[in-house]
């Protein structure tokens, strides 16, 4: 006796990545009948269900690590600005509600919200690639979830406040990599010396408190080196042991808030001048503009099980759909002539419409074609990812997609 199968396992990952989405859209019971439309197999709502297995989970999460480790094995020859790096990488996470039966396993901050978790990931600034990830629940603090290796050697990493960590920015520094980040109010930060000479105030500043400091200034940038405190944790028979160290902060001036932008970060002031510093800090948006296509466009938002690998499967299945997204973009904008790019939003609306006929036999458009209709219309709105490379597109910057 040989088992009829009705669902092919290959088919039915493909349908899971290209019809995964949240309770603001589609729901399982829809994915069950997009399967159908896709692939001509009739299945009973229960057998759908069963194939959302612990088994299953793994084959997806093994897929996306491969899709990872991939990104992380093309190392970008940056150019312009961002020449001296190895990579640009931007560490960011997203809170996604899920059900409040899941609260024991990701406990949520909010009481209208019992469970919800967090996804961390560390991506690729300039190409929007996910190179790491991680789940948690929303409780659970950003910092110490980021892990930094040797492989951070060279590596520019702009944080977000979540990583406002001194004991992370040491760790980066101590391996020779880069970091940007926003200052955060948590910090008593103590001016040491300053980098920038100014008529006036200049040398009162040292020894005293930053926010103190900074109080009545009218400058129209602030480049000075503070004090923060730093401690490592135990390990094995390493005692952990607490020190200071010094970073520099730099705060440029908007007049439309009427308040400084103050960042910290371990670039040299003799390379970088405070205007440099923001506008690499900038490359944060090209990240958030990922997130935000990711959770709208992509289903990574809301997620309707209360089964913790079903859960774990539908994230899985979205970050590699963005992943893919993300791929296809950059292919697909090597097509386009100079000084024209594809708008990430308008992008993700395209591909969306054409990824489930490329699981098929349906013939579908080529990237010259794809490229046209994902283009942003407005050639003034120049991606900062390219105005900082120094180039027109990705592939005549360097980037290798």
């Amino acid at each position: 006796m040989k088992r009829h199968r009705t669902i092919d396992i290959v088919e039915f990952l493909m349908a899971t990545v290209v019809l995964v989405c949240g309770r603001g859209g589609q729901t399982i019971a829809s994915m069950r009948r997009g399967f159908s439309r896709l692939f001509g197999a009739h299945v009973a709502r229960s057998s759908f269900w069963s194939r959302f297995s612990a088994g299953f989970q793994r084959l997806v999460s093994w897929l996306l690590e491969r899709l990872t480790a991939d990104a992380r094995a093309q190392q970008p020859a940056l150019t312009g600005r961002l020449k001296p790096f190895t990579d640009v990488l931007a560490a960011d996470s997203t809170v996604i509600k899920v059900h409040d039966d899941l609260a024991s396993v990701w406990r949520g901050t909010r009481s209208s919200r019992a469970a919800a978790l967090k996804v961390h990931t560390l991506i690729r600034a300039t190409t929007g690639q996910l190179l790491r990830r991680s789940v948690t629940a929303e409780a659970r603090n950003d910092a110490p979830e980021f892990k930094v290796g040797h492989w951070a050697r060279g590596c520019l990493f702009l944080f977000d406040r979540g990583y406002s960590s001194a004991s992370l920015w040491w760790r980066v520094h101590r391996l020779n990599g880069y970091f940007v980040t926003r200052l955060s109010k948590i910090y008593t930060a103590r001016i040491t010396a300053v980098n920038r000479r100014h008529r006036g105030r200049a040398r009162g500043l040292v020894g005293r408190p930053f926010k103190e400091a900074i109080v009545g200034l009218k400058r129209s940038f602030i480049d000075v080196q503070c004090s923060f405190r730093c401690e490592t944790r135990p390990y094995r028979s390493n005692q952990g042991r607490r020190f200071v160290q010094e970073f520099r902060v730099v705060g440029i001036w908007q007049p439309a808030e009427r308040r400084y932008l103050l960042l910290v970060t371990n670039l040299k002031p003799a390379s970088w001048s405070p205007t440099d510093v923001a506008e690499l800090y900038r490359l944060r948006t090209e990240v958030e503009t990922s997130y935000k296509t990711g959770k709208s466009g992509l289903g990574l938002n809301e997620l309707p099980s209360s089964k913790e690998h079903i859960v774990r499967t539908l994230i899985d299945a979205a970050l590699i759909r963005a992943q893919l997204a993300m791929a296809a973009r950059s292919t697909a904008e090597r097509h386009l002539p100079p000084g024209r790019w594809i708008n990430p939003g308008q992008w993700v609306t395209v591909w969306r419409e054409v990824i489930a006929d490329a699981i098929t036999d349906r013939p579908i458009m080529s990237w010259k074609a794809l490229a046209r209709l994902g283009q942003d219309p407005n050639v003034g709105r120049r991606p900062l990812r390219m105005a900082v490379a120094g180039g027109e597109n990705e592939h005549l910057c360097g980037l290798e997609a």
